[in-house]
């Protein structure tokens, strides 16, 4: 059989991902990590205070040869998770679990391996995407704080007694980009069975993405949610929902505006699974592109209403906009304006008024920004004491996550809130062992420090 090279490690053409008849994904090889130097920021090592580490300071530790292989076994059937959080029996944290580890763990330099399975739609799909294919590895250590070199680089110390706790998919690893999911290249297309999105399933994605768009953050992507219903017809929705909002629930979490949610998902998949609303008819042959679905108007009157006494009249709008549909035709008792027609001038009285709105919405902007600042001052008072005075809300929270030492490079100032909080629950939390997390600290390091191994 012929092999293909990758990364330098030859796979075989068949065997490295395989969908069953059910969907799920077996990888009979990957790399799950790595045998390398990698920087750590001081708070992220076990130990760190009393080692007399700088909580701020960057710290290169190496992941060494022996100390993994001889930790190969502790990874075998652990879970593989969606991100990376700490997992135990008191803890499974069951709603990021994609997968598990094989029981095949064995090292193999520079690369620990293992055998994987993933049984998640959303997952495989975004492994196939190549948007979250790259491995990272969690575990428990003890930092032997002992300087040297491995292959040229410098360290400052060496991760020993390493044991395994999960493994987790993500867009940047520390292991680097040869630690993925087996490369989608080594497979014959005929081997991954096309999953079609059912009429219904292709209509409930439209209505979900045009009412999840306007809650995202300014720099956030809506992307395909199609993974999300793969699977899903008319018959089954209804069952499918609380995994449906789960899942997206989970997939936006921090990409939506301040103060925006996602509660009401439940509600617009609810329309869809109404028998007399439901816009795709008896019919439910499967589509592979799916398209707004043209119907007759009083069945999208109908769904209209039920949208807009779900949901308000402005997002039933924007729903069915996203439907294919025209905007609802408004009521009004003047006569269409004849052609050629002049305009009437404007009056001082009407100009008068415009006047006074604008101001009166430029006060309500005000007020509502100066209440954003004052709340931001109070929930920041815990880090920061008593503050001076700032221009916004956002850069009160960039003041306390700043105090905090969090790197904010390339978070949009739209999650700030979010973090101070977050900051504020793990200052009242209690302690637990640590577990090192090897995807990339922010995904921009690697690209901002390239040269940085070479300059030690």
């Amino acid at each position: 059989m012929k092999q293909q090279k990758h990364h330098g490690l030859a796979f075989d053409r068949a065997t490295v991902r395989t969908i069953d008849a059910d969907g799920r994904m077996h990888v009979e090889i990957s790399n799950i990590s790595k045998a390398t130097v990698n920087p750590y920021r001081g708070n992220e090592i076990p130990d760190w205070e009393a080692l007399g580490l700088d909580p701020n300071r960057v710290y290169f530790l190496l992941r060494d040869p022996e100390e993994l292989a001889r930790a190969a076994l502790t990874f075998n059937n652990i879970p593989l998770l969606s991100k990376h959080i700490p997992v135990s029996a008191a803890e499974p944290q069951k709603e990021f679990v994609v997968g598990a580890t094989g029981s095949n763990a064995s090292y193999q330099a520079p690369y620990l391996k293992n055998s994987l399975v993933v049984w998640d739609a959303v997952a495989i799909s975004l492994i196939e995407s190549e948007e979250q294919k790259e491995l990272s590895s969690a575990y428990r250590y003890r930092a032997d704080m002992t300087p040297g070199v491995y292959e040229g680089v410098a360290y400052d110390g060496v991760m020993r007694d390493i044991r395994g706790n999960h493994v987790a998919l993500v867009e940047v690893g520390r292991a680097g980009p040869d630690v993925v999911v087996g490369d989608s290249s080594t497979l014959n297309p005929s081997e991954i069975p096309k999953m079609k999105l059912s009429k219904t399933a292709a209509v409930v994605a439209g209505a979900l993405g045009a009412h999840i768009r306007p809650r995202l953050a300014q720099d956030a992507a809506l992307g395909d949610l199609t993974p999300f219903l793969k699977g899903v017809s008319r018959k089954n929705l209804k069952s499918e929902q609380p995994r449906i909002v789960r899942a997206m629930q989970n997939h936006f979490k921090g990409k939506l505006a301040q103060d925006a949610n996602l509660e009401d998902l439940k509600e617009v998949i609810e329309v869809f699974t109404d028998p007399g609303v439901a816009p795709i008819g008896e019919d439910e042959d499967d589509i592979a592109d799916p398209e707004p679905v043209a119907e007759d108007d009083e069945l999208m009157g109908k769904l209209r209403e039920m949208l807009g006494a779900k949901l308000g009249h402005e997002e039933a709008e924007r729903v069915m906009s996203a439907l294919g549909e025209p905007p609802a035709a408004s009521a009004s008792d003047e006569p269409p304006p004849t052609a050629g027609t002049p305009e009437e001038p404007v009056t001082k009285q009407a100009m008068d008024q415009a006047l006074v709105k604008a101001q009166k919405a430029g006060e309500q902007a005000a007020v509502t920004r100066m209440t954003a600042i004052r709340t931001a001052e109070q929930e920041c008072r815990p880090i920061l004491g008593e503050i001076v005075a700032q221009d916004s809300a956002e850069a009160v929270y960039k003041m306390a996550l700043d105090a905090k030492g969090i790197d904010l490079t390339d978070t949009p100032p739209a999650a700030y809130r979010a973090m101070v909080k977050m900051a504020l629950a793990q200052d009242q939390a209690p302690q637990t062992p640590r577990v090192a997390m090897d995807s990339a600290a922010q995904k921009s390091f690697r690209d901002r420090f390239p040269n940085i191994p070479k300059v030690i």
